[in-house]
């Protein structure tokens, strides 16, 4: 269980709704809750969109990093859940590319398809654990 001294706060609109921490620090790792495509109102951007999906995920993603000061260069793994594996597998390259950007190895990874996902226009959700900078 985490204690509260490990909770990054990165939306607590959402993170209380939901009633979870969306980071978590603890022995030097970060780690992220399930990242999906939603703007500050929370609703879905890029419905039907996979590409428009994970443009939303990392842009979320980035920001989570930033405030634990971390970035893309320090994500160690990520696991993917989505309802087409096949229609990820296509869009691979928008994830490839800001992994490019920032001259970063890509981490383990990991992909599930699943049936559905927490919101029902969602493609895509995103779980991450990042190296916390010493």
């Amino acid at each position: 269980m985490a204690r509260w001294d490990q909770i990054v706060r990165i939306n607590r609109d959402l993170e209380e709704r939901f009633n979870l921490s969306a980071a978590v620090r603890s022995k030097g790792m970060l780690y992220l809750s399930g990242l999906t495509p939603i703007d500050e109102r929370m609703q879905i951007v890029g419905a039907g969109d996979m590409e428009a999906q994970i443009r939303q995920i990392y842009a979320r993603l980035e920001h989570a990093l930033g405030v634990a000061g971390c970035s893309l260069a320090d994500v160690v793994n990520e696991t993917a859940y989505t309802i087409d594996i096949e229609w990820l597998g296509r869009a691979a390259h928008v994830r490839d590319a800001l992994y490019q950007q920032v001259q970063a190895a890509p981490p383990a990874a990991t992909a599930v398809e699943v049936r559905r996902l927490f919101f029902p226009e969602a493609l895509i959700e995103l779980a991450v654990v990042a190296e916390l900078p010493d």
